[in-house]
């Protein structure tokens, strides 16, 4: 399997990324877990809050982070564009 691992001092993050249908992308942040997701036609990045729960499982009023938007057949998304995409939300969380 095609896997690409990032880190990412800079942001005090790391996160690998692979697959496809869905391409998935897990990893920390902060000390905070994360999780990409890129499927059918859009993706979804989730940072969880400070009780582990990521907002895209219904937390959505608590201290985590989400961004997503459409992709068109982004089940085949390549690896270094989900790369990028994960690195500019992750960008937007470090100064959020």
């Amino acid at each position: 399997m095609n896997r690409l691992v990032v880190s990412a001092p800079e942001l005090d993050a790391a996160f690998e990324v692979y697959g496809n249908a869905p391409i998935q992308g897990f990893g920390t942040v902060l000390g905070r877990d994360l999780y990409f997701r890129a499927r059918h036609d859009g993706w979804s990045f989730d940072v969880a809050d400070h009780r582990g729960h990521f907002p895209s499982d219904g937390f959505f009023d608590s201290d985590g982070f989400y961004r997503e938007a459409d992709y068109p057949n982004a089940s085949y998304m390549p690896h270094h564009e989900a790369v990028m995409i994960i690195a500019r939300c992750l960008q937007e969380y470090t100064e959020y």
